[in-house]
């Protein structure tokens, strides 16, 4: 009899274990939802950039080079001002856990892709590749 209690007990206790487990699994952040507040705040989207942040980007000859952007040279982004729509196309790709935004000029040579990074269950600003011409 002590042997199938036992038997029992331990199997209550990894069967508890396991339920635990699963309902302290954490939740990823939903991309739309902080890319909201992303375009918001601009504490929050501070907050959010990985720093140093390094990019590419034309240079004066039209050769995708290499940079890096300090936190306090940062400037604000506004990668949702519907005022831009009739000059830009923007598409979202959303990955397990990298989403790009691509913003394609409408005959004005912007040609930009942010990609975001999730990281610990949260979203940030990873890097940028703006082939403009």
């Amino acid at each position: 009899m002590k042997k199938y209690f036992l038997m029992f007990f331990v199997f209550a206790m990894s069967l508890n274990t396991t339920i635990y487990a699963q309902s302290a699994k954490k939740t990823s952040e939903d991309f739309n939802v902080f890319f909201k507040k992303f375009n918001g705040d601009p504490k929050f989207q501070v907050s959010r950039v990985i720093f140093p942040l390094k990019y590419q980007m034309n240079n004066d000859d039209f050769e995708l080079s290499d940079y890096t952007m300090s936190k306090e040279s940062y400037k604000i982004l506004k990668l949702d001002n519907k005022a831009d729509e009739t000059h830009l196309k923007r598409t979202v790709s959303i990955k397990k856990n990298k989403a790009t935004i691509q913003q394609r000029g409408l005959n004005n040579g912007i040609y930009i892709d942010y990609i975001f990074e999730l990281k610990d269950d949260k979203w940030f600003l990873k890097t940028w590749i703006d082939q403009s011409t």
